[in-house]
């Protein structure tokens, strides 16, 4: 995967860059505020400086790359249609390593969100954050699906759908088998279920757009 902090632009950038090296490097349980400061060539005390704790630290770069994805969705800076940004989320959620796109998220790194969101289950601040993450990757791929589906009916001469399916229904429908394969391959060895799940989720994919009223 592609490192955001490659080219950081101020403190805040390079600790959130050493803070990303070193979580994706040791895991969530693992890391450690020294660990962190050696992903850069400053006094881990500059992190303390700035920083409560490692938790404090992961939560703004959580924070951070949750406003970037938000940023470049407002911005539409994605260069694929809207059907293949369905499909890359679905594929980036639960094969990983099938994905041929340095922007796209490695195994290391899916493996360090699931480490973290499982933290939500007992501490406030965290839950907020994936609290907020649902709300915009919701609104991201209802936003696809609304657009993949006028791509199959670009001048809206199509008869209405049978039967309507409601994007939002959809999308929470997507999420949750997504977020439920990104754990499913973070946690086990077997890889067999990743084609079978990805063809049904296709499948589902295709029932849902053929019932989306892009004029709605």
């Amino acid at each position: 995967m592609h490192d955001p902090f490659a080219e950081p632009t101020d403190t805040r950038q390079t600790i959130l860059g050493a803070a990303y090296r070193a979580l994706c490097e040791h895991g969530y349980a693992d890391i450690t505020i020294s660990r962190i400061g050696e992903e850069f060539d400053k006094s881990p005390s500059l992190v303390y400086h700035h920083y409560d704790g490692k938790d404090d630290l992961l939560l703004d770069l959580l924070e951070f790359l949750l406003d970037g994805f938000e940023e470049s969705v407002s911005e539409g800076a994605f260069e694929l249609s809207a059907r293949e940004r369905i499909d890359a989320y679905v594929a980036a959620m639960t094969d990983p390593d099938g994905l041929d796109d340095e922007h796209a998220p490695d195994g290391p790194f899916l493996t360090a969100m699931v480490e973290l969101r499982a933290q939500a289950a007992s501490d406030d601040a965290y839950r907020d954050h994936f609290d907020r993450s649902d709300r915009v990757f919701h609104a991201f791929l209802e936003q696809a699906l609304r657009e993949a589906a006028a791509e199959r009916d670009p001048d809206g001469s199509g008869a209405p759908p049978a039967e309507p399916i409601d994007p939002a229904e959809a999308a929470a429908t997507l999420q949750t088998v997504a977020t439920g394969g990104m754990v499913r391959w973070v946690t086990t060895t077997d890889r067999e279920w990743v084609g079978r799940s990805q063809a049904g989720v296709q499948r589902y994919v295709e029932l849902a757009l053929s019932g989306i009223d892009p004029t709605a």
